[in-house]
């Protein structure tokens, strides 16, 4: 008798250690002002993407935030069907919406985005409550973050605050309001990010803001700084709230994005650069200098084209670090695996950030010049020798349409392709985002660059690209065409070709 009851309280015990070293997932859904973004190709970060630093190891954070996407249109699209298949029993799902719901100016829009905000956005934040909650997980509704909209008071302005309606005090365009009308039906936990953030930047003021938090071009997407700044915003209401609060460390003294950098196979003799954020919140001393080392075999520089380091300093005041980005780059001159950190110091804090990297030497290569003719669109139509979009209307968007690109297929057979270089040219005056991906589902993905500013030209663009394709492999590449003021609008996208190399 005694040995059993050994035997069940050892099972016990090691139950109890099992569910312990168990991780709590969240579930980030959302639009462009949450999503992850590749750092070297945009000065635009989303919160999402620096939550994770607010955690301990024992919580991960997932961000399937999307640009462009509405609460409708995430829906739509198949991405809300990926995050229920990866939920399990006790995750959270932290939803924020509204920043694209507001296209059509309140109403239910043919593109999937723009939403009718009591009734159309309502429901569809009903159902992201009620399936989490039948697959076991806890919702928390997380208010969208303000736009930069200063009034001549120096105050964000309703609009900025997502009340797109004109009648003061009049609730039937506020998307604010309905998800907080929504978390009381529902009982779902809610951080107030919109007054949160409205209050953050009205005592930052206009000139701070455009500075350090939003990026300059568009006032509604923010740089590191912001994203960091909003991320912990986040996590100190979950903790006062009592969300996750044994997991949530607000007073770190720098974020690193991303945490790790890992650059994958790169052949000997090419070039391959990750980009790194710093940004100081909290650093002691509150003036110094933070000392970042790199690994051997790599170095530092400032910008693409600076000369690199082995060893860089950059001083800081006052605790803060605001926006500094850093690249590493590795040029492997013979065969090495690195399993290697780099350092980051001052005067109180150390901190390691892991890099990765495969050097391989190439015993054959032969250099190839793939272009294609055909392209394939979605949401889009051929038009006299130009393309546009079906309704021949576009709207004022200020990010990218999941449901509206251009795309072609690299299907790769039997050999090793190294792809180095993607270039064409363009005709006409579209922004756009131009991005790769593995999958057929588009995710994960990786963008290779974009443009917010539609001067009107006629250039061929090139663009450097590293990814390795390895046989039998697809690689999936996409540019989402957008136009910033509106109306109608054909441009012309020829002469597509992507150099590489095979190898063997």
């Amino acid at each position: 008798m005694i040995k059993k009851l050994i035997l069940l309280g050892c099972i016990i015990l090691a139950e109890s250690t099992t569910l312990l070293a168990q991780i709590v997932k969240v579930h980030t859904i959302g639009d462009s002002t949450m999503a992850d973004y590749v750092e070297n190709t945009t000065r635009t970060r989303g919160w999402g993407e620096m939550l994770q630093e607010f955690f301990s190891n024992k919580v991960q954070v997932i961000n399937y935030a999307r640009g462009g996407r509405s609460s409708r249109s995430f829906c739509e699209e198949g991405l809300w069907d990926k995050v229920k298949k990866n939920m399990t029993q006790g995750d959270y799902v932290f939803i924020q919406f509204a920043h694209n719901d507001e296209k059509e100016g309140g109403k239910d829009g043919a593109d999937f985005r723009g939403t009718a905000p009591w009734t159309t956005y309502k429901s569809f934040l009903e159902k992201y409550v009620d399936e989490t909650r039948q697959l076991g997980g806890i919702p928390v509704f997380i208010t969208p973050i303000v736009r930069r909209y200063f009034g001549d008071t120096g105050k964000i302005t309703p609009k900025g605050c997502h009340d797109i309606g004109t009648v003061e005090d009049d609730s039937t365009l506020n998307y604010v309001r309905v998800m907080k009308h929504v978390a009381r039906q529902k009982n779902v936990s809610l951080v107030d990010m919109t007054s949160l953030t409205k209050n953050f930047a009205e005592q930052l003021g206009a000139d701070a803001t455009i500075r350090q938090i939003y990026v300059p071009t568009d006032g509604t997407h923010t740089q590191a700084t912001g994203a960091a700044c909003y991320a912990k915003i986040v996590a100190s209401e979950l903790k006062r709230q009592g969300i996750l609060a044994s997991y949530i460390n607000t007073e770190i003294p720098m974020v690193v994005n991303p945490t790790s950098l890992d650059f994958g196979t790169v052949y000997v003799g090419n070039e391959a650069t990750l980009c790194l954020d710093l940004i100081g919140l909290n650093l002691s001393p509150e003036n110094g200098t933070l000392s970042l080392h790199a690994p051997k075999r790599m170095s530092f520089s400032f910008d693409p084209q600076s000369i690199p380091q082995q060893k860089v300093d950059i001083p800081y005041n006052d605790g803060k670090l605001w926006n500094q980005t850093l690249y590493l780059h590795f040029i492997p001159i013979e065969p090495v695996t690195i399993n290697s950190a780099l350092i980051l110091t001052n005067e109180n804090q150390v901190r390691e950030i892991p890099v990765k990297a495969i050097g391989k030497e190439i015993s054959r290569r032969t250099e190839v010049v793939l272009t294609h003719t055909e392209i394939l669109l979605k949401g889009m139509k051929k038009k006299d020798d130009a393309y546009t979009i079906d309704s021949d209307i576009w709207s004022a968007d200020i990010d990218e349409n999941g449901n509206r690109y251009m795309e072609f297929i690299l299907r790769n057979n039997d050999k090793t392709l190294v792809l180095t270089q993607l270039s064409f040219t363009l005709k006409g005056n579209p922004c756009f985002r131009i991005a790769f991906a593995r999958g057929k589902d588009f995710y994960p993905r990786t963008d290779i660059a974009e443009r917010k500013k539609g001067d009107s030209f006629s250039d061929k663009l090139v663009f450097p690209v590293n990814v390795t394709i390895n046989p039998k492999e697809r690689l999936h590449i996409r540019i989402f065409p957008w136009n910033p003021v509106g109306g109608t609008m054909d441009f012309q996208i020829v002469d597509w070709e992507i150099r590489g190399i095979e190898v063997e």
